[in-house]
């Protein structure tokens, strides 16, 4: 696999050792950056921040051909089966949540598609339409196929990640319901952490004492 069109960073943190994995996909570095510590500290759990960056982002999927963003998916889905220790003797994998924001949405969409029931939880923050009708028809397509519990969250105001694109990602993926955040401002990953979390992680808040221990 082409390393300059497969370009992943990452960086753990939370929980180390916590059982429940989250994946954070995002563009740019600033994506592997805790979108806030005391709220990620409140839940027994590990993050898995990845950070995108060339053509995987820049030149997206395209209908009917090995794209960069197809690799760089495939790179991914592999990097969190490493971190959940699975193998293909694993009959019943422990699983992650995805949370994908921006234009990173593509790539994780496509890693949520190739790990199948391995990604239990799905949350797509401020994702934008596909750029084209072509790009939305491959995306479309393949999306429709997601069985993850999916929560969309777009700003009412967001540009290319309002309402609009909210519709359309709810309507490709069967198990997809939408939460429109009434603000002016783009959203950023800060102002709804807490709430994705709550999706993608349900059951980890640490209890009083553990917080006291």
């Amino acid at each position: 696999m082409d390393a300059e069109r497969t370009q992943l960073s990452f960086r753990i943190f939370g929980t180390p050792g916590a059982e429940r994995l989250v994946v954070l996909v995002g563009a740019g570095d600033t994506s592997t950056v805790d979108p806030s510590a005391v709220v990620t500290a409140a839940r027994d759990i590990r993050i898995l921040a990845v950070a995108l960056t060339g053509a995987a982002i820049d030149d997206p999927g395209t209908f009917g051909s090995q794209t960069p963003a197809e690799q760089t998916a495939t790179a991914l889905a592999d990097l969190v089966r490493e971190q959940l220790g699975l193998d293909a003797s694993d009959e019943d994998p422990r699983t992650a949540g995805i949370l994908a924001y921006r234009a990173a949405g593509d790539v994780a969409l496509r890693a949520t598609k190739e790990l199948g029931e391995v990604v239990d939880r799905l949350a797509l923050v401020a994702v934008p339409l596909p750029e084209g009708p072509l790009d939305r028809d491959d995306l479309g397509g393949l999306i429709e196929g997601v069985t993850a519990n999916t929560l969309i969250m777009n700003g009412r105001r967001d540009g290319e990640a309002g309402a609009d694109a909210a519709s359309w990602y709810r309507d490709h993926i069967a198990s997809a319901h939408v939460e429109i955040v009434p603000q002016d401002d783009p959203l950023s990953l800060t102002d709804v952490w807490d709430r994705v979390l709550s999706h993608v992680a349900p059951g980890t808040e640490r209890s009083p004492s553990s917080d006291a221990s």
